[in-house]
């Protein structure tokens, strides 16, 4: 297992983790405001007031998606200060370190990933 991860392979994915949340960070910041109300007077039809709500939806969603993100990332960081990162939550196995570099966040090992993600 994983659990023999030395100080410097835990601080390497710190480093990797905490970037990656530096970045989504940001990039939440751009797509997370949210369209006040009564903001949408000021449009001069309704095609350009149905553009700006649509545009308004997917930054809706980006941000959702960035804030789960975030999340695995945060819980990611949690594992490592407790010794478990590269350990499957689900099954106990090891998580291969090819993985952990690929998405530093994963927490599930390959086969425990392919049984939750639908056919």
């Amino acid at each position: 297992m994983i659990t023999s991860m030395d100080k410097k392979q835990k601080e390497v994915f710190r480093e990797k983790l905490m970037a990656e949340r530096g970045q989504i960070a940001g990039e939440m910041l751009s797509h997370g405001g949210v369209l006040e109300r009564g903001a949408q007077s000021h449009f001069r039809d309704l095609e350009e007031r149905a553009a700006s709500i649509s545009d308004q939806w997917v930054d809706d969603k980006i941000a959702g998606h960035d804030g789960n993100l975030l999340e695995k990332i945060d819980l990611a960081l949690e594992r490592i200060e407790a010794g478990t990162y590269g350990i499957c939550i689900s099954c106990g196995g090891e998580i291969p370190a090819a993985r952990l570099e690929v998405k530093p966040s994963v927490s599930l090992c390959v086969g425990c990933q392919s049984l939750k993600e639908p056919r």
